[in-house]
């Protein structure tokens, strides 16, 4: 059976009733969070919710107490709701208590699973899958970036310009739960107010992230390796994780050869910066440091960019020793 992403779920939901069990995995927080809540908001009716919901985390729990539960009786409602997190964790030998109700589910339970990462070898999930429904959320891609930002906005009651959205993802980048939290903040500065302008989004998000992009990278286009090394450190500080600091990177390098091909061609100003796809405000900083690369520098970064980013989706070794060889690579 195929998986499904957050649109076939909640358009399953808006029309049937809830499976009797789920499996919800995938390494984008934000999106896992926003499944469950589907499926919670469905299953349990507001006067009954206290009575019919139970968490547990499969890394701390036996999972002969989970299977008790979803054999429980719900109160004043249809099902109980069951959600089982950090199923990753869990050996072979550990679902043997479970097996029997991913064969034969309940009527009167949902139970979902949560994890960051499944093995679709594995006897649970093909279990899973010819009984109960399984979602597969995969990191957006960039482009779909500025419809998760509105999809966002909108459930926080507030829209955003298309120069706000674009600064919302120059300064955040593409980590939907952090854009989430950002965007908390912002409906609290704004109040009763429904749009956000980019220079709301200036006066409440943090600018660490980008700050951190361009020492780094101007570090890297005047080949200060040490420098360059203190500045990864930094970024890796502010909460981005190796595969999201090269992701960062790479967007950033790409940016710098669209500017150098635009004003090959003669775009200055608001053309240029449409073109690049940066919001004005930024437009100077990025053409003080297309400066320092040129189009030779460019290629060999990129190229060193998409040899890291394969190391680190295949190799063992640490993955912060793959971004400093970057960096002694294209800083010679």
């Amino acid at each position: 059976m195929a998986t499904w992403d957050l649109r076939r779920l909640q358009q399953a939901l808006d029309k049937r009733s809830p499976a009797p069990v789920y499996l919800i995995f995938g390494e984008e927080t934000y999106l896992v969070n926003e499944a469950v809540k589907l499926v919670r908001d469905k299953v349990l009716s507001e006067g009954a919710a206290d009575f019919n919901y139970d968490q547990f985390f499969a890394d701390e729990t036996d999972l002969s107490q989970v299977a008790d539960t979803i054999e429980m009786l719900p109160m004043m409602a249809e099902r109980r709701l069951v959600v089982l997190k950090n199923t990753e964790s869990l050996k072979d030998k550990d679902w043997d208590s479970l097996f029997h109700l991913l064969e034969n589910p309940l009527d009167t339970a949902c139970l979902v699973m949560v994890a960051e990462k499944v093995d679709k070898r594995k006897k649970f999930f093909k279990k899973t899958s010819d009984n109960g429904i399984v979602v597969e959320l995969r990191r957006p891609f960039e482009n779909q970036l500025p419809a998760w930002i509105d999809y966002i906005g909108h459930n926080h009651d507030l829209k955003f310009s298309p120069d706000a959205r674009t600064m919302i993802l120059q300064l955040v980048g593409q980590n939907l739960s952090e854009i989430n939290n950002e965007t908390m903040k912002l409906k609290q500065y704004l109040g009763d107010k429904t749009e956000a302008t980019i220079d709301d989004v200036l006066k409440v998000v943090s600018h660490a992230r980008v700050d951190s992009i361009f020492d780094l990278t101007n570090a890297i286009g005047r080949r200060d390796r040490s420098g360059a090394l203190v500045y990864l450190a930094h970024l890796l500080e502010n909460g981005q994780s190796e595969v999201g600091a090269l992701s960062l990177i790479l967007r950033h390098v790409r940016i710098l050869a669209a500017l150098r091909e635009g004003q090959s061609i003669g775009l200055t100003g608001a053309k240029l910066s449409a073109k690049v796809g940066i919001p004005n405000f930024f437009l100077k900083q990025y053409q003080e440091q297309a400066k320092k690369w040129d189009d030779r520098k460019i290629t060999k970064t990129l190229n060193a960019l998409h040899k890291t980013d394969l190391a680190l989706k295949s190799s063992p070794v640490s993955s912060h020793i793959w971004l400093e060889n970057f960096i002694v690579q294209t800083c010679q």
